[in-house]
């Protein structure tokens, strides 16, 4: 039943993300407690740690590059990357041991990326509802999991 929920909630935070450019600020503690209950028994702070210091530097090299770019110091929040998208990694890290955020992070952006052009070429678009598309990513994830963990050993 919480799994259920809780591809509910990606649901609409893919719907939210897609039809209004936003989502909702109560989906990202929502998802994050959904997160937490689905993996209570493999939780590691350690973990937890060690994927939010992943997304600190992504973060971070994402805003020096485009800092030393321009030629001056650049939010990323401010048309670059949504504050949504980053509340969404934040809420989406306890699902994932550290192997595996790295892995869902990358296939997620490149199948975003997918995503993105083929709904341009129906629909042209401006920006692109990251953390929508990597809802979508993220329902495939939890919904074969032991599927993707049996094909795919890096723990």
């Amino acid at each position: 039943m919480i799994l259920i929920a809780f591809i509910a909630l990606l649901i609409l935070c893919t719907y939210q993300d897609i039809r209004f450019r936003g989502i909702h600020w109560v989906i990202f503690p929502l998802i994050l407690i959904g997160a937490l209950v689905l993996r209570w028994d493999e939780l590691n702070p350690v973990t937890l740690v060690w994927n939010a210091g992943f997304l600190l530097f992504l973060l971070l090299g994402l805003t020096l590059y485009l800092s030393l770019k321009e030629q001056r110091l650049v939010n990323i929040t401010n048309g670059y990357f949504a504050t949504g998208d980053i509340l969404f990694l934040i809420a989406i890290t306890p699902l994932f041991t550290f192997h595996w955020f790295v892995l869902f992070f990358t296939i997620g952006t490149l199948l975003t990326l997918v995503f993105h052009l083929v709904a341009s070429m129906i629909k042209p678009q401006k920006t692109i509802p990251y953390a929508g598309y990597l809802a979508i990513v993220g329902v495939g994830y939890v919904t074969f999991s032991n599927q993707l963990h049996q094909l795919i050993i890096l723990d």
